[in-house]
């Protein structure tokens, strides 16, 4: 058991680095429409709101003729686009994962350490 935990432990702060990286950046619609942003960076996957729609996150977005399309039959008229978010890279939560990760490591390693030395008489032995 104990051979594989250093291996679960990185596959821990991989999976949550992965995680951390991304997060979802709103659109200026005032700076770029709807239609250019999906033709010029081409997303993966976009967050949409507006119209009688709360919010859906549509994976392929395109642009046909006015309609925002995307994957599974789904389209909206983009004039009734009130909301565009995009899945981009963030510093922050990167910066908080790396420290934070570096911080709980630093903790576990003077932990092992303690716990394994011997003292007598108020030195190591």
């Amino acid at each position: 058991m104990t051979r594989y935990r250093a291996r679960a432990v990185l596959l821990l702060f991989l999976v949550l680095n992965l995680t951390a990286c991304t997060s979802w950046q709103s659109v200026s619609l005032d700076a770029i429409s709807p239609a250019q942003l999906i033709e010029e960076d081409r997303p993966d996957r976009v967050r949409v709101t507006g119209g009688d729609l709360i919010e859906r996150e549509l994976v392929s977005p395109s642009v046909e003729g006015d309609q925002l399309v995307g994957a599974g039959g789904f389209s909206m008229p983009l004039e009734d686009v009130l909301r565009l978010e995009t899945h981009e890279f963030s510093l922050d939560r990167t910066l908080t994962l790396v420290v934070g990760g570096a911080a709980g490591v630093l903790v576990v390693a003077v932990a092992v350490v303690l716990a394994t030395i011997d003292i007598c008489d108020g030195s190591i032995c």
